[in-house]
């Protein structure tokens, strides 16, 4: 996101209206006054702006985690696959689940199981896990930014 084209855009518009002052030197310099003052306002908005966006996109994108990075005084969202955290341990296993699958299906299973070097029942497990969803913790989407004005 660029918070400064934002800027030059109201500031343009600013100069504009100026122009119809007929260059009064008193009026060019209260816009000047009060542009300067605008300027950290219209920064913290633009950031609040991006910090709304990022919990919208995150709400709507539960598979991903969206954040709020400031980079050079711009905030920026940054979209990544939530990782999955599932303790995966030898001899761990305590539940069982019988599965119906083609054929053809298994034989795929057990050659890819064999290529990686694993037992079809790990290389299984393994595959799951990595597309599990991460339950809902309950706590939200929390953002950290620090803001230089």
């Amino acid at each position: 996101m660029d918070i400064s084209t934002v800027f030059t855009e109201l500031e343009t518009a600013v100069h504009r209206q100026l122009e119809l002052t007929a260059d009064d030197p008193d009026v060019t310099e209260a816009a000047a006054a009060l542009m300067g003052v605008l300027e950290p306002a219209l920064r913290q908005a633009g950031t609040t702006l991006a910090e709304q966006a990022a919990l919208e996109v995150g709400a709507q994108l539960p598979d991903y985690r969206v954040s709020l990075v400031i980079s050079e005084g711009e905030p920026q969202l940054q979209v990544q696959p939530r990782e999955v955290d599932v303790a995966i341990t030898a001899g761990g296993n305590e539940a069982r689940l019988t599965l119906r699958l083609p054929e053809s299906l298994k034989l795929l299973l057990e050659d890819a199981a064999l290529d990686a070097g694993d037992s079809i029942n790990s290389y299984v497990v393994n595959a799951l896990a990595s597309k599990a969803k991460p339950p809902k913790s309950g706590r939200g989407n929390r953002i950290k930014t620090s803001i230089d004005l």
